[in-house]
């Protein structure tokens, strides 16, 4: 053996491992050993540096790249330890401790990626023989160093050092004063009537959490976003306005808790990097690498969904005014009636609810039991393991066939020592490479509740827990020689795609029943109670999407500031934003900018887009699922080798287009977020009809008819009329862009829409022009609702999919109603039984072959 020290023998030497993996010792955390850490990690990194740059011999793949790999180990592991300290148990003895540590690593990092002599030896490295991951790890080794300044020339890199340096200062700066005003602008209440609407948990929370700082009374802590949950259950006026004043306030009302100034020096020397770079704008580098490709298409996917946002969200508002006989509504005002009208209209009681999801049970019999169903893989705590606070939690992860998988350390709920929100990270992320197991954190902000009551959580939270769930998978799952592209370490327009897909099986049919049981009795979720859970889903989307699109919006203009631009306004900068892009003063941004910790304090400048572009990924993956039967095992488990298992050591969109054999479109998220009508779809094959594992792709593969098509032909012919079934290439998401594909007025495209009337299927062919008014034509057909049929109801019913149904071809008869206004048109277009396909009928063929009924749909109309 070697007498000089691996990167592994530095690490341990810090700080003992527990158990079998590669988990530190949290008690022996404190300024001396992260100092000492520090120094060690830092001082092993730079040696091994020396002897990399000192080699007389050629360079060579192991002895040069994966060295330089290797040599960074200790360093990735104690940044991963202070993130996991900073984010969960920042304690005031530790605060100055973390923040030197974070200089020091940071400045390293830099002079390494910054030293000529090592990149000249990496890029000297020949790649002919090497294996496909490894050729990848020397491009994406080479590509960083670019990226960092490595080809600049002497006086810039020491340029790009010195900004390095001060983002690194102005980062840790602007979360301790975020910290600080989140802290303090805790919105206390002395009398028990002010929080009338908050269940006797919440309530009992807020009062425990006002004696942990010695107060009476009552605090409501203020999580990351705008808009604090607590918005929606209070009834209170002025406690709502309270709320959300003192949460709108954080980092913009002086003092050490402001933020302004360090938003103006970031945002400036993140435009002045870029320009070293060579590029435009920040946004420009930082999305270069990204899937979006550019700002470009992030900004593009963004400003696409204001307007039929804005348009859902102004029929939300109108319809709680016109509930509700309101004059004027204010922004406190706006959670708070969307709640009460969700509850009013489908029932949803929020206290009744979540007796049903109990936090324990949700972990093990939804969560756990999800995955297990999907992957084979199960979970038992683990015993002996000690986190870095008592409410954390360890569960050991078993494989197929019994091979250990990796280590979960769970932390559910709030503290002052925790900043907000909910996150996961890789404390220790598998590899080949350094022999380890995935160790993987999730934290949450969860009200804890009094001595000896439960957790219960409310449908937002039980979203985040799945979400969450689905990164911690990711990190398991990894299966990559090298840590830096293991699990999670992928794009930031990608990594957010596994936990939006997670988010699926919250109320799935197969999973809900195992953990939606009552706290007390044991009872299962009444059916009412979930069909109510899921048609309100819907409602409020408009306004969710447009607070999520204002942030994102926010994000992209701060980083498309060009070198030289030193905003100092910050707020009218903030206001100039939003007032161009037409958002509405009613829905402020999900993050405003001087509380924006995701781009000012975290990886995700020029990023935020991310959740929207991961999205379009996630719902079309989610459909698919659905067409394979939920919980298929063969499914889940060819879906984790070929899409989570290679993390970053394969192109993730390349691995999206082999498995799936398409490149994923925009319609599923249309659907899910319900601001499209699921018209037809001229588009690459939908989820359900793509062909996993084939290895086609959307270039190589010309459309083709699939069986559906061949029925409704056959249907056509049999009934004296010529088959004119086209199959389209490119997404039409909604009726206007069908319309436009096939040349034809939007009220010429005839969608088939089918409705559930007490569980028994309708279907409604309804001009593109206009929605169907479901109480009206409830009224006319003679049944007490109509309400939008779910995916399995439709399935069932058609044989065909959401996006695809066709007026014919169905396994037996439908009760079908025919929208009069399609009258108006010589040529009606609808969809011919999957979702890129549509044919060309008339009104009169229309009523023929589906022998439906004529009626008006809007009331208006006779």
């Amino acid at each position: 053996m070697s007498s000089e020290p691996t990167a592994i023998d530095v690490w341990e030497a810090l700080l003992d491992p527990q158990g079998d993996f590669s988990l530190p010792d949290f008690s022996a955390v404190t300024p001396d050993t992260l100092s000492t850490a520090a120094r060690a990690a830092t001082d092993f990194a730079l040696a091994e540096v020396e002897h990399i740059v000192t080699d007389d011999a050629d360079p060579t793949f192991v002895t040069t790249t994966v060295r330089f790999e290797s040599a960074t180990v200790p360093m990735a592991r104690l940044a991963a330890l202070v993130r996991t300290i900073e984010s969960n148990h920042l304690t005031p003895e530790l605060t100055d401790a973390v923040a030197e540590v974070w200089v020091r690593l940071s400045a390293t990092r830099t002079e390494m990626l910054l030293g000529v002599d090592l990149f000249h030896r990496i890029e000297q490295v020949p790649v002919t023989d090497l294996n496909p991951e490894d050729k990848r790890h020397q491009e994406l080794t080479v590509e960083n160093f670019v990226r960092a300044g490595a080809r600049l020339g002497e006086e810039d890199r020491a340029h790009m050092a010195t900004i390095e340096a001060e983002l690194t200062a102005l980062s840790t700066s602007f979360s301790r004063a975020l910290g600080t005003d989140t802290r303090e602008l805790a919105v206390h209440l002395g009398e028990a009537d002010e929080l009338k609407g908050l269940s006797e948990d919440q309530i009992a929370a807020a009062a425990t959490r006002a004696g942990e700082r010695d107060e009476s009374g009552y605090l409501l802590g203020l999580n990351n976003f705008t808009q604090q949950l607590v918005l929606g259950p209070l009834e209170s006026t002025a406690t709502r306005e309270h709320v959300l004043r003192n949460s709108m306030a954080r980092g913009a009302r002086g003092g050490d808790g402001d933020t302004r100034a360090q938003v103006s020096d970031i945002t400036a020397l993140r435009a002045l990097q870029a320009k070293l770079l060579g590029y435009p704008s920040y946004s420009s580098y930082a999305i270069d690498n990204q899937t979006a490709g550019g700002p470009d298409a992030a900004a593009d996917i963004v400003s696409s969904l204001i307007a039929p946002a804005n348009a859902q969200l102004a029929a939300e508002l109108d319809t709680v005014r016109d509930r509700y006989g309101l004059d004027e509504i204010a922004p406190s005002d706006v959670m708070h009636y969307l709640a009460k009208y969700r509850q009013d209209e489908f029932g949803i009681d929020p206290d009744e609810v979540a007796q049903y999801f109990e936090f324990d049970t949700v972990l093990t019999d939804g969560v756990f039991f999800a995955a297990t169903g999907l992957y084979g893989i199960t979970f038992a705590p683990a015993e002996g393991v000690v986190g870095w606070h008592d409410d954390v939690s360890a569960y050991e992860v078993t494989d197929v066939g019994g091979r250990t998988l990796g280590l979960i350390l769970i932390d559910p709920y709030a503290r002052d020592t925790k900043r907000g929100g909910a996150w996961m990270d890789q404390l220790v992320p598998a590899s080949r490479l350094t022999g380890d197991l995935p160790v993987v954190t999730l934290s949450l902000n969860l009200a804890k509740p009094g001595p000896g009551r439960p957790t219960l959580l409310s449908p937002t939270e039980l979203t985040t827990l799945f979400h969450e769930f689905g990164h911690v998978l990711h990190g398991l799952f990894a299966n990559s020689t090298y840590p830096s592209t293991a699990g999670t370490s992928v794009p930031r327009d990608y990594v957010e795609f596994p936990s939006q897909f997670n988010e699926m099986w919250r109320f799935h049919p197969q999973v809900l029943p195992h953990y939606a049981k009552h706290v007390e009795t044991g009872e299962p979720m009444p059916e009412a109670m979930v069909a109510s859970l899921i048609a309100g889903e819907d409602f409020g989307q408009g306004f969710s999407t447009i607070e999520y699109l204002a942030a994102a919006m926010l994000d992209l203009s701060w980083h498309s500031l060009e070198a030289g631009e030193h905003i100092t306004d910050v707020l009218s900068f903030e206001s100039e934003v939003l007032d161009a892009a037409g958002f509405s003063p009613l829905v402020p941004p999900r993050y405003r900018t001087t509380y924006f910790g995701h781009i000012f304090a975290s990886g995700y400048a020029a990023g935020y887009y991310s959740y929207l572009y991961s999205e379009v990924i996630a719902a079309w993956v989610s459909e698919w699922f659905e067409s394979q039967g939920g919980l298929n095992r063969e499914a889940g488990e060819a879906f984790r080798e070929a899409i989570l298992a290679p993390g970053y050591s394969v192109d993730p969109m390349t691995a999206i287009e082999k498995f799936f054999g398409v490149r994923p479109d925009v319609a599923p998220l249309l659907r899910r977020r319900g601001l499209a009508e699921p018209v037809p779809e001229g588009s690459d094959p939908s989820p359900a009809e793509a062909d996993a594992g084939t290895g086609a792709t959307a270039d190589d593969t010309a459309p083709k008819h699939h069986a559906n098509n061949t029925r409704i032909a056959e249907i056509l012919t049999d009934n004296g009329i010529e088959p004119q079934i086209t199959v389209f290439s490119e997404a039409t998401p909604t009726a206007a862009s069908a319309a436009e594909k096939v040349g034809v007025d939007v009220g010429a495209i005839a969608n088939s829409l089918v409705f559930s009337a007490g569980g028994d299927p309708v279907l409604i062919m309804t001009s593109g022009a206009h929605r169907v008014d479901t109480d009206h034509v409830a009224s006319l057909i003679g049944v007490d609702s109509l309400d939008r049929a779910d995916k399995d109801l439709v399935r069932a019913a058609t044989g065909q999919v959401i996006g695809g149904v066709a007026p014919i071809g169905h396994p037996a008869p439908i009760p079908t109603f025919i929208d009069t206004a399609l009258r108006d048109f010589p040529v009606l277009w609808a969809a011919a039984g999957t979702p890129q396909s549509m044919m060309p009928l008339t009104y009169d063929q229309l009523v023929t072959l589906t022998g439906g009924k004529e009626i008006a749909v809007v009331a208006d109309e006779s």
